[in-house]
């Protein structure tokens, strides 16, 4: 990592997600008598509504799913290669096993969605450029609970808070699984998600110092660079963002969780708000738009300074 690292600004990201049959398994299912072959995860999570708090058993979305998706989806869009350590997950990494395997400084998957660290001294010297173009994880995504608005709805709904349960949140879907030769069928029990049901999500977003104030030596290793410099002004703190958008879009377009190819997991954007600020919380800028294609285009008109 560079040792003259600072941190810059903080973008932070608040949005709602509406979700259309979501899946997203949870393991505990068949170990409680009674309940569905595969369930959605839920947790106890407090809320306030109208002033008053409430602990209710709630649906979630861990923050693992929506980032590894939306890292999965961008890694084959670049077409960037795939490694493994383990023979069983492959993914794009700049760091396999002690080795720096992507030497690009601008890779928008490294950068915006992580990598493993690597001990200065176990860089080659030739590849010791890298460190000083390195920064930690760009994008932290927070676990989603379901929105304010939904909940008070279902509270209305149910004629009080106190009578909202789990099962409110879910719908039984019956499948089958046929067998080809004998033509037995082999029915499950799914709960998913409800149609509608929204939750509200959040991602910081870090900007440092060599994302706003480019290095010669990233510029001179990289085969991003006139990218960067001719559509993003110059600022590779924006090239990143705009991949962050584009890596949730393709979320949109395709699905979020289990079984998308079989009619699961459809979700939008809505409602979003990004807030820019430096490093001593002041409020520079603030982006308030209704879907990603609005934000992405807002995103690029952030005013982001070179303070050297």
């Amino acid at each position: 990592m560079s040792s003259s690292l600072r941190l810059g600004y903080v973008l932070e990201i608040s949005f709602r997600l509406e979700t259309y049959g979501l899946l997203i398994r949870s393991g505990k299912a068949r170990e409680v008598l009674g309940l569905a072959d595969i369930m959605p995860m839920a947790i106890e999570y407090p809320f306030v509504i109208d002033n008053r708090r409430y602990i209710l058993s709630v649906p979630y979305i861990p923050g693992s799913s929506l980032k590894g998706r939306a890292r999965a989806l961008l890694e084959t869009v670049l077409g960037l290669p795939l490694y493994t350590t383990d023979g069983k997950i492959y993914l794009h990494t700049r760091i396999v096993r002690n080795e720096i395997r992507d030497e690009d400084p601008y890779c928008p998957v490294d950068n915006v969605f992580g990598t493993p660290a690597i001990p200065p001294n176990m860089v080659a010297e030739e590849k010791r450029f890298i460190l000083d173009c390195w920064a930690p994880t760009r994008a932290i995504f927070r676990d989603l609970f379901p929105s304010d608005e939904y909940l008070r709805r279902l509270c209305d709904a149910k004629g009080g808070c106190e009578g909202v349960q789990l099962a409110d949140f879910l719908e039984e879907k019956w499948e089958n699984r046929i067998d080809r030769v004998t033509s037995t069928a082999e029915p499950r029990n799914i709960m998913r998600l409800r149609p509608g049901v929204e939750f509200k999500g959040h991602i910081s977003f870090l900007i440092y110092d060599l994302d706003v104030c480019r290095k010669p030596v990233c510029d001179e290793k990289s085969q991003r660079r006139e990218l960067i410099v001719g559509k993003y002004k110059g600022v590779p703190a924006l090239y990143y963002l705009d991949m962050l958008i584009d890596s949730l879009k393709l979320v949109e377009r395709t699905y979020l969780g289990a079984s998308g190819t079989r009619g699961y997991g459809t979700v939008k954007f809505k409602g979003i708000t990004a807030r820019l600020y430096d490093v001593g919380g002041n409020l520079v800028n603030e982006i308030s738009v209704e879907d990603l294609d609005k934000f992405k285009e807002a995103a690029l008109r952030l005013p982001l300074e070179c303070r050297k």
